[in-house]
C-alpha cells in the first residue's frame, strides 16, 4: 500500500498541465463515473492520482506541483495531499437488516479558507453489494459517487471532518459494516490530510461533518 496520494481535483485545467501532471510527476488520471440519480453530488470533473511511498518524495511532489499551478494558473480547483492511517478490507457476508445503523450525521459547510482535517471512504462494488445497505449508509449521511475498478462500479461513500469527529466515527461504521454485511468487494479507510492548496477562494467544496446523531 502507497502510503501517501495526491489528488488533483479540478473543475477546469488546461492540456498542457495535465501533461505536465502525466508525464513529468506521474500522475493517471481516476475520475468518477457519476453518481445515483437524485442525490447530492460534490465529485470533480477532473480527478488525477498519484500514489508516493515517503515523506520526502509526497512532499517534493507536492511543492512541484502547487509551484506549477501557481505560476501557470492553469487549473480551477482544488489540491489535496493525504496520508493512509488506516485501510481495511471487509469480509463478505450477506446482509442482515436487523443490525441498526450507528448514527446519522449532519453535514456543514467549511467556512472560506478551511480545509478538511481526514476523512472516511467506504468503497465497494455497487452491482453485487446488497441495495439496503447502500441506502443505509445514504440514510446515514454519506455522500457518494461511483469509480470504474477492475471487478466493474465501485460506489465509493465518504464522510470528512475533523480527526476527532472522523476517529470518533470510524470504528462505529466499520463494526456496522462487519456485522450487517451486504458488502462486496468492500474497503473502509481513513485519509489523513497532510497538505493542501486552493486556486481561489471561495471554491465550493464537500460538507464537512457538523453533528452526529448516535442511534441508541
Amino acid at each position: 500500500m502507497s502510503d501517501f496520494h495526491i489528488h488533483v481535483d479540478a473543475i477546469t485545467l488546461n492540456d498542457k498541465f495535465e501533461d505536465y501532471l502525466i508525464n513529468q510527476l506521474g500522475f493517471w488520471r481516476s475520475d468518477f463515473s457519476g453518481h445515483p440519480e437524485g442525490v447530492e453530488h460534490f465529485e470533480p470533473p477532473h480527478h488525477l492520482t498519484a500514489k508516493l511511498q515517503t515523506a520526502a518524495e509526497f512532499r517534493r511532489v507536492f511543492d512541484q506541483l502547487v509551484s506549477y499551478a501557481e505560476q501557470q494558473q492553469s487549473m480551477k480547483g482544488y489540491l489535496e495531499g493525504e496520508f493512509i492511517a488506516s485501510d481495511d478490507d471487509l469480509k463478505e457476508r450477506p446482509f442482515d437488516s436487523f443490525v441498526k445503523p450507528p448514527f446519522t450525521i449532519s453535514k456543514t459547510t467549511l467556512a472560506e479558507g478551511e480545509f478538511r482535517e481526514t476523512e472516511i471512504h467506504v468503497v465497494l462494488n455497487r452491482d453485487k453489494s446488497d441495495p439496503a445497505l447502500l441506502q443505509s449508509l445514504l440514510d446515514m449521511g454519506l455522500y457518494t459517487a461511483y469509480m470504474e475498478k477492475s471487478y466493474g462500479t465501485a460506489q465509493i461513500f465518504t464522510a470528512q471532518g475533523s480527526r476527532e469527529r472522523i476517529q470518533e466515527m470510524l470504528p462505529a461504521l466499520k463494526n456496522y459494516l462487519e456485522m450487517a454485511g451486504g458488502a462486496v468487494n468492500c474497503s473502509i479507510k481513513e485519509e489523513r490530510v497532510a497538505a493542501w492548496w486552493l486556486s481561489e477562494p471561495g471554491l465550493r467544496l464537500p460538507p464537512v461533518v457538523g453533528s452526529v446523531e448516535w442511534n441508541s
